[in-house]
């Protein structure tokens, strides 16, 4: 039966998670993070989220088909279920699945992301394109702030998230990643910043994240070429670069895998909600009168 657990629990250690704590990274750091939730049977899954309004992740061990114990999950899921329209969870396909086929209540189904995970040993040679990549150093670039923020403003967008950010709170996270000397972005021939993105290194990896291109400079290859010198510098200094990014846009993931990362199999990002929502079929809209 599950329980609350801390962030030093054995399970974090077992050989089981052990095989997937590259692609629940971002577990390790949740387990950093001061208002940290965690429920687990200490041996088959465990959940855990940091603030409200971020997504909790659910890890399973693979294999995992007792019913009672994927039931128990369900129950574990109601631990996380807030007063906001919904709340958001990451888990594997198979325990997705099994939501689904056990027509689980609070599932919101249409609200559904896949999210793939990428990771890379080598870089390989892309296409070259015009300027270079420059480590952001000035908090009060106008120019930065505002693809910054447009980057968010998609990634919400994208993932359905019900976190707000405001443009003060970007600004002060941006700040960080500056002061930190992790944010990076790429300038064109004419000093124009054109795409961003940034890492977080943590327990010998470096996970990339914000890799976004202004829609009218897209198609150019900027963007791989930000990811090929990002992870060339990031490999040099001996950091495993990995990434997570949507697996149903083939564009991106064509360029992660031209850099050379190896698609490692997808995750699944959905939401609950504890008052059900109602979708707009139910809710009465008639789609054809689109």
């Amino acid at each position: 039966m599950y329980k609350r657990i801390e962030r030093d629990n054995k399970i974090f250690e077992s050989p089981e998670f052990k095989k997937d704590k590259y692609k629940f990274n971002i577990v390790s750091k949740i387990l950093l993070g001061d208002e940290v939730l965690l429920y687990s049977d200490e041996e088959n899954y465990f959940l855990a989220r940091n603030k409200v309004g971020m997504p909790t992740w659910i890890w399973t061990k693979d294999g995992l088909n007792d019913k009672q114990i994927l039931d128990e999950i369900k129950e574990a899921i109601s631990k996380y279920l807030t007063d906001l329209e919904y709340d958001q969870f990451t888990c594997k396909k198979e325990y997705y699945k099994f939501l689904t086929q056990s027509c689980y209540e609070k599932l919101n189904r249409e609200d559904y992301f896949e999210l793939g995970f990428l990771s890379c040993d080598k870089v390989k040679s892309v296409k070259q394109t015009d300027g270079n990549m420059v480590l952001c150093t000035k908090k009060e670039d106008k120019d930065l702030l505002s693809l910054f923020v447009k980057f968010t403003e998609f990634a919400n967008k994208t993932l359905k998230s019900s976190k707000k950010d405001t443009l003060e709170e970007l600004t002060e996270e941006m700040g960080r990643q500056i002061e930190q000397k992790r944010l990076f972005c790429w300038k064109n021939k004419d000093g124009k910043i054109v795409c961003i993105a940034n890492y977080l290194a943590l327990g010998g990896t470096a996970r990339i994240g914000h890799v976004f291109t202004l829609e009218e400079e897209r198609g150019k290859g900027y963007a791989a070429n930000l990811i090929h010198d990002l992870t060339e510098r990031l490999l040099a200094e001996g950091l495993k670069p990995l990434l997570y990014t949507d697996y149903s846009y083939p564009a991106s993931n064509k360029a992660y895998i031209n850099a050379g990362y190896e698609d490692k199999g997808i995750l699944i990002n959905f939401s609950c909600s504890r008052e059900k929502k109602k979708t707009e079929k139910e809710a009465g809209f008639d789609y054809d009168d689109r």
